[in-house]
């Protein structure tokens, strides 16, 4: 995989300097590399204002070529293909990355976040450069994150349903990330890894016998009510998250001015994308319903359960990060203070 990224970005520097481009000097060209469909709220709301922003604060200047669904690298290589340059700027979803990049698994801490704004920018706070986890974690990989669009808080979608603490008992549920798989051990079930792709088959096979999604993924990406005919919500076990990086080196390569826009280009993006995602997530639950999905809110009593059960995870996935050298409890507390928490 490294090998054939390596040439492809070879291949892509000698045409840049070849003879005939000069004339291509005045207007800076970026491939824009993502692996969900160009109809996807996070591309119509988050990745697509991003270049329409970049395009306006630019006068033009800068323009896209624009790669979604996979077009140049899969989502599990996208990260490598920012850091490459076979994309310079690319979607990358953090949790495929947990050896690379795991502190962005507190976003899969559950009970912390109550909404994708909320989350995003108390992400965005803790992780601008200068902050241990820039030091730690995007300056080392020499990316830089321009966006941070986190997902609604997740529910639990599937074949069975779940209105008692027991019913998680050996159920076999798909996390989105790592963190997650902690919650899933500590409530009893066996975290399964699907890609994100596979996972409508894996429920309607009986691979897994849940997901753990926000219910826009669900029911408008997805379509798992056809084959998911129950839904547990009102407890948050933690979001996913599509963040827009490009390399270190590539960013300081572009003006000044294009750095600037760039930055705000990826704030704007970034709130565009989560008050579409919190004011849509209702409405996709109510949509569920409607095509005969029986949806369950935590009860009183079992979210004090719950509470109690989880309330370890995050302490512990911190001390794990803490005894390999990460600032697993400093990002803990940081994301907390954030969060006003």
């Amino acid at each position: 995989m490294k090998n054939r990224l390596t040439a492809f970005a070879l291949g892509l520097c000698w045409l840049v300097g070849a003879p005939g481009m000069a004339a291509a000097q005045e207007q800076i060209s970026l491939r824009l590399g993502g692996f969900l469909p160009p109809t996807h709220w996070v591309e119509v709301h988050g990745t697509k204002v991003f270049m329409d922003e970049m395009a306006a604060r630019t006068g033009g200047k800068v323009q896209f070529q624009y790669f979604p669904t996979e077009q140049l690298a899969k989502s599990t290589e996208l990260l490598s293909a920012t850091q490459l340059g076979v994309v310079d700027i690319g979607e990358i979803a953090p949790s495929y990355f947990a050896d690379k990049i795991p502190l962005a698994g507190i976003l899969e801490m559950p009970g912390l976040a109550e909404s994708s704004c909320a989350a995003s920018a108390a992400f965005r706070t803790i992780s601008e450069p200068g902050t241990p986890l820039y030091d730690s974690e995007y300056k080392p990989a020499g990316v830089r994150i321009l966006s941070y669009m986190v997902m609604p808080p997740y529910s639990i979608h599937g074949r069975k349903p779940i209105h008692k603490m027991e019913d998680f008992k050996g159920m076999k549920i798909r996390a989105a990330g790592a963190g997650m798989e902690l919650s899933v051990a500590k409530l009893g079930g066996a975290g399964v890894k699907v890609p994100n792709g596979e996972i409508y088959d894996a429920v309607a096979r009986g691979t897994v016998d849940t997901t753990l999604l926000a219910f826009m993924s669900s029911v408008d990406y997805m379509g798992l009510p056809e084959v998911a005919k129950y839904s547990f919500t009102g407890y948050n076990f933690g979001q996913g998250a599509v963040f827009l990086g490009i390399s270190e080196k590539k960013f300081q390569a572009l003006p000044p001015d294009v750095q600037e826009a760039m930055i705000e280009a990826g704030k704007k993006a970034q709130q565009s994308a989560c008050e579409f995602m919190d004011k849509e997530e209702a409405a996709a639950m109510e949509r569920a319903v409607q095509a005969g999905v029986e949806v369950t809110q935590v009860s009183d009593e079992m979210r004090a359960e719950m509470d109690a059960l989880l309330a370890p995870v995050a302490a512990d996935w911190a001390a794990n990060l803490d005894a390999h050298g990460r600032p697993g409890t400093p990002t803990l507390e940081a994301y907390k203070a954030a969060l006003g928490k």
